[in-house]
């Protein structure tokens, strides 16, 4: 059975506060306050590296399918708004434009097949590098 044990309020220690969205929440929201279509983002006094930032900033858009394309060039990170066209009017049909760009990316894969993996598999056999 489960027990509940009465404690004081007084005595219990402030922690610290949830880490959902901290870094990543702040940046992207204001990021879309802007207005811009894209813009770089300064990470003067940011306490996580490029990769962390980028990894978590990335997987914050993906997990709340946000219109923002990321990406980095010459160690700079990089936004570019989805919904909005590069005159700043805005585009309704992001989603729909971003599914038909992946079905053509993934319909432009070159297709694996067992035999193919077996022959590249014999060619590098025991090479340190391809």
């Amino acid at each position: 059975m489960v027990q509940f044990i009465e404690v004081d309020v007084n005595e219990i220690s402030e922690g610290k506060e949830g880490h959902r969205g901290r870094v990543s929440y702040p940046i992207l929201k204001g990021f879309l306050e802007t207005g811009h279509v894209a813009a770089k983002l300064d990470r003067t006094g940011m306490q996580q590296s490029f990769q962390a930032l980028y990894s978590s900033l990335n997987a914050y858009i993906r997990n709340h399918e946000l219109p923002i394309k990321m990406f980095s060039r010459s160690g700079d990170i990089i936004l570019v708004r989805l919904d909005l066209n590069a005159d700043g009017t805005e585009n309704p049909d992001w989603k729909e434009e971003m599914a038909a760009a992946r079905a053509e990316r993934a319909a432009e894969a070159p297709l694996i097949t067992d035999s193919e993996v077996k022959v590249r598999f014999d060619e590098e056999k025991g090479q340190t590098t391809k």
